[in-house]
């Protein structure tokens, strides 16, 4: 046989020996695909297991038990889980089911109260604090029907009759902010009761009764007694009754070393108010400046037009950026949207007629506020001080001399130059509208109060033809 012959003998041999080797592979399914790496399938995850070689997040610490991060295992410390869902699980014992309708429950009554209160439906609130099943929803009902004044009385007096003394609590605490005559019986049991706070509850709404002999017990046993809190009580219903008198036992504890009690004195002076406890508060601006902000609460206690001139009056004299803030915005609280004059000359008067010739009512005391009703088309010239001033004449709605009136305004006409004029602005409305973008101003609230000089000519020359007319603008 020859050479090449032998050669072609040993190729085929090979050839038939690989083919061979690869079906007998194909038929025991193990393919032999050397070092080449396909892609794997990987399975869902399993609740119950985790694959190792998964490009996942492993739910597991390194302990082996549930990780901090799983979703599944945050509790109510982290606010992750509400109530509703926690009732879904199915690992519930009875003991844990029964705390969170209890959760729930609470929620959803707390909840009915505040929009019962805001849509003003007192036979609701009336049910709840007689029928609820939880104390604190009853609590909550009775402090709203307490808000809303006398209506729910009735349904308060039954409560202190029949409730337990969490609820008994706020429902004297209710009684005593509607101070109706028909629960003082209950007010003199109340300052016997072993419950302090039903005690201060009750000195505290004595005085809204009005009754001589709920102030005879304030004087006499109240503002005696050892315990302070019931002397605080025991001002603060002082104070419903408006005498004049008692405005000197306040000047007492308004001066004492104490500061609970002084703070409590202000608030006294706030719920009097007369004008001679707000001339009392506008004095302690200068001589209690630590008691700035108790002092504009009290004073906001008093909705009439002469809390309204108090606030201008400190306005005219504040050196204080953050006491001028505080006035701005109790004057924007009470929409006090008008222009006022205050009195900074002396010399002035207050005429009947606006007119030089007109005859002087009384003499004007510098300091005084007066709102602007009305100002004349014409001009007048007179005489002020050693100067001859051209100036309008104003309409203006003065405080009454008399000391006895608490409501008491006149009007009469004063020339302009007598006067300080302010306007207090309403703020400005920011206005919404799609696909435009309105720029911010910088606008600060002591930006919304204007100042001008009554004698200069150009700044007034608007008149409102009556007192409920728009606020004069400058």
């Amino acid at each position: 046989m020859s050479l090449y012959s032998k050669v072609n003998k040993l190729i085929f041999c090979a050839i038939l020996i690989s083919t061979t080797g690869w079906v007998l592979n194909a038929e025991s399914g193990k393919l032999n695909f050397g070092n080449t790496e396909l892609p794997k399938p990987v399975d869902a995850p399993n609740a119950s297991a985790s694959d190792s070689n998964s490009t996942e997040p492993s739910t597991e610490n390194n302990s082996g038990g549930p990780s901090a991060d799983d979703p599944r295992n945050l509790t109510e410390e982290s606010d992750g889980v509400s109530s509703y869902e926690k009732l879904k699980r199915k690992d519930l014992t009875a003991k844990e089911r029964e705390e969170i309708l209890y959760d729930l429950s609470l929620k959803k009554g707390i909840l009915t109260v505040f929009r019962a209160e805001t849509e003003k439906r007192y036979k609701l609130l009336d049910k709840m604090a007689l029928t609820h099943s939880i104390p604190r929803v009853r609590a909550a009902a009775v402090l709203a029907l307490g808000r809303m004044g006398r209506s729910g009385v009735k349904t308060l007096h039954h409560v202190v009759e029949r409730d337990g003394e969490a609820v008994k609590q706020a429902a004297y605490k209710a009684l005593a902010d509607i101070g109706s005559p028909s629960s003082l019986d209950y007010f003199f049991r109340g300052i016997k009761s072993n419950d302090p706070e039903i005690q201060f509850a009750s000195w505290r709404g004595m005085g809204k009764t009005n009754d001589p002999s709920a102030r005879d017990a304030l004087l006499r046993q109240g503002i005696r007694s050892t315990r302070t809190e019931i002397v605080k009580a025991s001002l603060l219903g002082l104070a419903a009754f408006q005498v004049n008198e008692d405005l000197k036992l306040f000047k007492t504890y308004l001066d004492s070393e104490d500061p609970e009690l002084q703070k409590t004195a202000i608030e006294a002076f706030g719920i009097h108010k007369t004008r001679a406890s707000l001339k009392i508060l506008e004095q302690t601006l200068e001589t209690k400046p630590e008691l700035v902000k108790n002092i504009i609460e009290a004073i906001g206690q008093n909705k009439s037009l002469y809390g309204t001139y108090s606030f201008i009056r400190i306005l005219e004299n504040s050196a204080s950026d953050e006491l001028t803030q505080r006035i701005i915005a109790q004057l924007h609280m009470r929409k006090a949207f008008y222009q006022f004059g205050t009195v900074n000359v002396e010399g002035g008067f207050a005429q009947e007629n606006p007119y030089p010739t007109s005859r002087k009512l009384r003499a004007l005391t510098a300091g005084e506020v007066g709102k602007i009703l009305q100002k004349t088309d014409r001009r007048f010239i007179q005489k002020v001080g050693d100067k001859f001033v051209e100036d309008h004449y104003f309409l203006v709605l003065l405080e009454s001399k008399n000391p006895e009136s608490y409501n008491e305004t006149v009007k009469s006409w004063v020339f302009g130059p007598y006067l300080k004029l302010r306007t207090v602005n309403a703020p400005p409305k920011e206005k919404k509208r799609k696909g435009k973008k309105f720029k911010k101003t910088n606008d600060t609230p002591a930006s919304d109060m204007e100042e001008t000089d009554s004698a200069n000519p150009t700044n007034s020359e608007q008149t409102p033809s009556s007192e409920n007319g728009p606020p004069l603008e400058n």
